[in-house]
């Protein structure tokens, strides 16, 4: 990997502090990492939906907890989820399949990512 100095003398020719003279390594654009809590949040709905996909009984309420399956997964690509928008979210979700059994576990993986966010301001 490439690197380069930045900044390795001011415009009088003297050495900077150390935050100007830090080094940039070639193809970093200086973007921030990705939120560890919006990655687990995208896992968690990509899990749901697949254990959802292979329940074979059709479920009443099945299209409304997709819709908010795909509110949650635009909320973690936003990078920045709005708490009380993922808490409803999971609300909805647990009311149309939090009695399925056979969806327990992936719903609780679900709320694990959710609780991750902390509680709503306010």
């Amino acid at each position: 990997m490439q690197s380069e100095t930045i900044g390795t003398t001011d415009t009088r020719g003297e050495r900077p502090g150390p935050v100007a003279g830090r080094r940039r390594t070639a193809g970093g654009d200086g973007a921030a990492a990705p939120d560890p809590r919006a990655t687990g949040l995208a896992t968690a709905v990509a899990q749901m939906r697949v254990a959802l996909d292979a329940y074979p009984v059709e479920l009443r309420d099945r299209r409304p907890a997709e819709d908010q399956l795909d509110a949650l997964a635009a909320m973690a690509r936003s990078g920045t989820p709005d708490v009380p928008s993922l808490r409803q979210s999971l609300l909805l979700i647990s009311a149309a399949l939090g009695s399925v059994s056979a969806l327990a576990a992936p719903l609780a993986a679900l709320r694990g990512a959710v609780e991750l966010f902390g509680r709503p301001v306010g």
